[in-house]
């Protein structure tokens, strides 16, 4: 299956879901804050203290049933794992 991906203009078109995702993590307690544009194109949000989400982890989250604390804790692990791997394979 190959790797979904969204650019910007999606954001625009996904702007419903992601604020829907937003406002359910503010329920679950996590402070998120407000959308910022990576000089790449990414859609990203401060969430807590600690981690930096993009728009497609919170959507993936979202789908997944998994837009809770436990979930952005192992999304953003996954995504260092990730990050890290290329950067030693690089």
């Amino acid at each position: 299956m190959a790797a979904r991906s969204f650019v910007v203009s999606s954001y625009a078109e996904r702007a419903d879901e992601i604020g829907k995702a937003v406002r359910q993590l503010r329920q679950h307690g996590m402070a998120v804050g407000f959308p910022m544009q990576t000089a790449d194109g990414e859609i990203i949000f401060s969430v807590d203290k600690d981690f930096t989400l993009t728009a497609d982890q919170i959507l993936e989250l979202l789908e997944s049933g998994e837009l809770n604390a436990e979930g952005v804790r192992r999304s953003v692990e996954a995504h260092t794992a990730a990050t890290h791997g290329r950067a030693v394979s690089s």
